[in-house]
């Protein structure tokens, strides 16, 4: 049996440009922003928001570049994302 595949917990926020409904874009953000298979990134099911801008996480193969992976394209989602960043990130324990 393969091992179980290492991995990293990451927690963004994700600020919408103005006008643009923050759950809306969430949806969007889980069902496009999907990684390479092999890296089976996992979104939480629903994100926080506050002040306007989304929080939440997700969990990605610990080898993956989740920063090319999953920032670079959200930052790509230039006509609705105004800004977004890391907040925390850690390998998770086996």
């Amino acid at each position: 049996m393969a091992d179980e595949q290492e991995r990293r917990l990451v927690s963004i926020m994700v600020k919408p440009k103005a006008g643009v409904d923050a759950v809306a874009l969430y949806d969007k953000i889980k069902s496009e922003v999907t990684s390479q298979e092999e890296y089976k990134i996992k979104w939480d099911d629903a994100c926080k928001v506050e002040n306007g801008k989304i929080y939440t996480s997700f969990t990605i193969a610990l080898e993956a570049d989740f920063d090319e992976e999953v920032m670079e394209v959200i930052e790509c989602m230039e006509d609705e994302v105004e800004d977004q960043q890391i907040t925390y990130q850690a390998a998770m324990e086996g």
